[in-house]
Formats: structure tokens, C-alpha cells, sequence
């Protein structure tokens, strides 16, 4: 199999993680956020390319209200589960 498969639903998920955490009221520690990527991630329908083609369109299709709006809802239920469940010492 020569083509690259690649789920870019995580990036997705971790630019607006990334844009949301200032004003998110959890810890911001590295374990804190993986374990939130990962459980928004769990949530959410991966969104597969195999071309940069691909990943292009996949990213401007993602800026859409329905995509945008799934991704912090999943983050905003996300953030509640870790500050409830931390695994960081």
C-alpha cells in the first residue's frame, strides 16, 4: 500500500483545543489535554484522506458550522470528564 492514510479529525480537534484553552477553566497540563484530545476523539466520526488533495478539502469543509459546533461540544464535555477524573499527579 503506497498511499498515506491519515485521520485528520485529530488535527482538527487539537487546533481547536489549542484555540479554546485560554478560556476553559481545567488544568492545562500536557495529560490534561491528551486526555482530552483522546476523549473528544472517541466521540467524534474520523475523517480519513489518503492526498494532500484531500486533506485541503477535508479542512475547508471542516470550518463549517456542523463540524466546528461537534468539535467544542465534544471538547466542552471533554474538559468537564478530565477536571472530574484527573490523571496528573
Amino acid at each position: 500500500m503506497s498511499a498515506l492514510v491519515k485521520n485528520i479529525m485529530e488535527k482538527m480537534v487539537e487546533d481547536k483545543l489549542e484555540q479554546m484553552l485560554p478560556g476553559l477553566n481545567c488544568c492545562k497540563c500536557d495529560t490534561c489535554k491528551t486526555d482530552i484530545l483522546c476523549y473528544s476523539l472517541n466521540r467524534l466520526k474520523p475523517k480519513y484522506v489518503s492526498t494532500e488533495q484531500g486533506e485541503l478539502l477535508s479542512r475547508v469543509d471542516s470550518v463549517s458550522i456542523p463540524y466546528s459546533t461537534a468539535i467544542m461540544t465534544e471538547i466542552a464535555a471533554a474538559v468537564e470528564i478530565v477536571k472530574k477524573n484527573p490523571h496528573h499527579h
